[in-house]
């Protein structure tokens, strides 16, 4: 790594921040990732599923294919991430929508197939058949997967320190500009740090951020709760696993991780209240879940674009790209890769085209 050159300077510890500085440290540019929490703030209150299935469009279902594959690619290079290709049950939804959403997945190509109820239970033997009884059928995926994203975006930073990535445990307040109107660096609490190139990926952090440029993010926040049990010794669940009104999977440590959809249900005006109702239902899932013990709840704070789709790369302000999404966890591996060769060789990836800010022009300058 050349010491001398100005470094690329990374806004946010998640798993998009992680996930873009590792790969500009692994192509020997000099990184200071800068963080309040490192791991960051949504990352830990994900629920961590690696699909496709979840685009509704055949452009934004490319894209998510292909960060797929970078998860696979990053985790033969970094072994230790803690990654599992357990498959997916889906069984929400109407029927109608089920057999819309199957025939739609093989038109683009997704290894899905329609399995019966005995089938069902064959792949969860723990689950209560009579819960394949309630939908008679269901669709299986096998080459999804989940990723233990707050594990993995601390394994990143920790991977990218090793090639000489600096790390800094402070908050951003503004940026700094070059005789040429160029973003040179960051004012923070800490004092002022210079760089060559700045990446805002601090979630809904960076909505603040760029209005101290008079840039509008059209990003806002939507609350998810979601329930962990304590860790248990038994593989209770080979998939993650969508029934209706409660989605769930188990964690590499063994804890049942789950909520009334993916993205985490609303709270309510009492979370507890709440997250112990899901409890119980949970419970009445499996042969043996009065043996569950309930551990705790979150409720996290996820970045939805109005659009529904990822904000990457360019803001209009020269020397400053941002990357802020929904499915942050999920489209992390992918984002850190094509924002790492737009940086280093001036590689602008055709897909970033459909994910530019500058697609809401009316709307981006305050």
């Amino acid at each position: 790594m050349n010491a001398t050159s100005p470094p690329v300077i990374v806004i946010g510890g998640g798993i998009v921040g992680s996930s873009i500085a590792w790969h500009l440290a692994r192509e020997k540019k000099p990184v200071i990732l800068i963080a309040e929490t490192i791991g960051g703030v949504a990352t830990p209150k994900s629920f961590c599923w690696l699909n496709a299935a979840g685009a509704t469009q055949k452009f934004y279902y490319d894209f998510r294919r292909r960060y797929m594959a970078r998860w696979a690619e990053m985790g033969q290079e970094l072994p230790d991430l803690p990654i599992r290709w357990g498959g997916v049950l889906a069984c929400d939804r109407t029927p109608e929508e089920r057999q819309a959403f199957y025939e739609r997945q093989r038109l683009w190509g997704t290894n899905i197939s329609r399995i019966e109820e005995t089938e069902l239970a064959a792949l969860e033997p723990h689950v209560d058949e009579a819960q394949f009884s309630l939908v008679e059928w269901g669709l299986h995926v096998p080459e999804e997967g989940t990723v233990e994203a707050f594990t993995a975006a601390a394994k990143l930073i920790a991977h990218a320190q090793s090639l000489g990535t600096k790390v800094l445990e402070t908050s951003v307040t503004g940026f700094l500009r070059d005789e040429n109107g160029r973003v040179s660096g960051v004012i923070t609490r800490s004092g002022l740090v210079h760089g060559s190139h700045v990446v805002l990926a601090a979630g809904l952090g960076s909505v603040p951020l760029l209005a101290t440029e008079k840039i509008k993010l059209p990003l806002k926040g939507q609350e998810g709760l979601l329930i962990n049990t304590a860790p248990t010794e038994t593989r209770y669940l080979n998939t993650l696993l969508r029934l209706p009104g409660l989605h769930m999977r188990q964690t590499l440590n063994g804890e049942i991780l789950f909520g009334a959809s993916f993205a985490g249900g609303q709270p309510g005006d009492d979370p507890q209240a709440t997250a112990d109702g899901l409890f119980s239902q949970v419970q009445k899932v499996f042969k043996d879940g009065d043996e569950f013990e309930f551990s705790h709840y979150t409720v996290g704070m996820r970045p939805e674009p109005d659009d529904g789709y990822p904000i990457l790369g360019s803001t209009g302000v020269e020397g400053l790209d941002v990357a802020v999404m929904h499915s942050g966890v999920t489209n992390a591996a992918l984002v850190g890769e094509l924002l790492a060769r737009k940086i280093v060789f001036g590689i602008e990836d055709p897909m970033l085209e459909d994910y530019r800010l500058g697609r809401y022009q009316e709307n981006a300058r305050l």
